[in-house]
């Protein structure tokens, strides 16, 4: 399958700090990695807020319709980069899906989360049904259908969709599977075996998806954890919560002994396996200096029953595994985070640049939004003018209209996307300065007061992309960061400008 690639940054500043590389680099990667021949790249080159199109992005809606049918994917490094508004998101991706292409985002997978790929399902199942029945059934629709005890969705292993005596939809016990399905809820409530082996047993018995494949342990574990097996329909992203219109598989009783035991097995976990075990904070944050995998945390016993932590790379591929020891990287972590505290002097004059930064940047993007807003509406009089020409004077002939309108709906698109682009957040800078200035000044200190959940906030703030641990080097973190490189200028300006005192 070929696939385009579309990366854009919104600064000069974001093209000097190499960010369009890095964006390319890792797109290329992603299709690489998918398989994807890489068919053209597009690139939006540091527009200004001024500017009131996007030349890339027009060039690559325009490619796309070209070559409908042959291009199946628009790979862009993240949704961010693509679009600041929803609706915009939500457009484009539409329009793409009109020319048989698909979106697709390298560092935003959906997470391997009973959660993530609840909402997966869920925007796959709304997208499909806005192309393909456009609008008969709306997220609206599905909320309704919820609420008359309805799954919408696609059945759940061991049920089978189909309709009741009234002829309205509902769900079935699929005669193959959902006895298999009540046999492992069994196994399991019982306390006599674990997860893997449950689901090795009812495999043995015959258990398969709908394709007919093994049932892997994740889907296991989301079957689990899922109430539709005791009838009640849980849409924690709609906070619905009904009792579905279907006879249920499993018992009350048993459904809850299960999460039972899976609640005291959790608790009882090993920490090796626990994300957000207070026992390895950095676990998640640090890469393999070899092969780029995140580093987990673990516990090795020694010959004499000893127990030591260690964060270590366990991707099988990587030639040179990294492995430190816990104390070690995390005393050389508070160290690095007592270096890149700033004195009060850098302090003062960070809130004092960055003021001044906010301040021009809502006034170049005022103007910027008033283009845009000319722009969006000569568009549209195009449009209405163009209307008339077919419809009312009947002057064109229908693939003259198509086509024309088909050029001018991909600009007024486009017009949309500069227009949202120019407004600036409406965000309270005096509070957001105050508490990134207490960071920078308080940065070790403040670490080791947070809990593990913020202290990954923290971390992703100060590097999203993580940090490394060079034996010889220190650390530092795996790309150009915006707020580093930032930092590190703001610095030499300081200098430049005789302003040192008290850094």
């Amino acid at each position: 399958m070929k696939a385009v690639i579309y990366i854009r940054v919104s600064s000069e500043e974001q093209v000097k700090n190499l960010s369009l590389e890095t964006q390319r680099r890792e797109c290329e990667r992603f299709c690489e990695r998918s398989s994807w021949e890489v068919a053209k790249v597009f690139t939006e080159e540091g527009e200004s807020a001024a500017t009131t199109n996007r030349p890339a992005l027009q060039a690559m809606l325009t490619y796309c319709r070209d070559n409908a049918g042959r291009v199946g994917a628009v790979v862009v490094y993240n949704l961010s980069r693509f679009a600041r508004n929803t609706s915009d998101h939500l457009a484009v991706r539409l329009k793409l899906s009109e020319y048989g292409a698909s979106l697709r985002s390298v560092s935003e997978p959906i997470e391997e989360t009973s959660t993530g790929k609840f909402f997966e399902t869920v925007m796959a199942a709304v997208a499909e049904l806005d192309n393909n029945m456009r609008g008969d059934r709306t997220v609206a629709g599905m909320k309704m259908a919820i609420e008359k005890g309805r799954w919408p969705f696609n059945a759940p292993i061991g049920y089978l969709r189909t309709r009741n005596t009234n002829n309205e939809p509902t769900l079935a016990h699929d005669p193959q599977r959902a006895p298999l399905i009540r046999h492992a809820f069994k196994l399991y409530a019982s306390g006599q075996y674990t997860k893997t082996q449950v689901l090795r047993k009812v495999t043995s018995m015959g258990l398969r998806t709908a394709r007919g494949n093994r049932v892997t342990l994740g889907t296991f574990v989301q079957v689990l954890a899922n109430p539709i097996y005791t009838g009640r329909l849980n849409v924690k992203a709609w906070g619905q919560k009904v009792t579905g219109n279907f006879t249920p598989i499993v018992s009350e009783e048993i459904f809850d002994r299960v999460q039972l035991i899976v609640q005291e097995r959790k608790f009882n976990t090993p920490a090796t396996h626990l994300r957000d075990n207070p026992l390895f904070p950095l676990r998640g944050s640090f890469r393999c200096e070899c092969c780029g995998s995140l580093l987990t945390g673990y516990n090795a016993k020694g010959r004499s029953g000893t127990h030591y932590a260690y964060y270590a790379c366990w991707n099988s591929k990587c030639v040179r595994k990294t492995s430190v020891k816990k104390d070690v990287l995390e005393t050389d972590f508070e160290k690095y985070l007592e270096q890149w505290q700033t004195k009060p002097g850098f302090v003062k004059y960070f809130r004092k640049s960055v003021l001044r930064a906010w301040q021009q940047k809502r006034d170049v993007a005022m103007l910027g939004a008033t283009a845009s807003q000319g722009a969006v509406e000569d568009i549209e009089k195009k449009l209405q003018r163009l209307d008339d020409l077919f419809i009312e004077q009947e002057a064109i002939t229908k693939d003259v209209y198509t086509s024309r309108r088909a050029k001018l709906e991909e600009q007024l698109l486009t017009a949309k996307v500069a227009m949202h682009d120019c407004q600036s957040d409406e965000i309270d800078i005096e509070a957001t300065l105050n508490t990134a200035c207490f960071v920078m000044s308080n940065a070790a200190a403040l670490y080791n007061q947070l809990s593990i959940e913020q202290k990954r906030r923290l971390l992703a703030v100060l590097s999203p992309q993580g940090f490394m641990r060079d034996g010889k080097k220190g650390i530092r973190t795996v790309a150009s960061d915006c707020l580093f490189n930032g930092l590190y200028a703001m610095s030499h300006e300081l200098v430049k400008d005789g302003v040192t005192d008290g850094i």
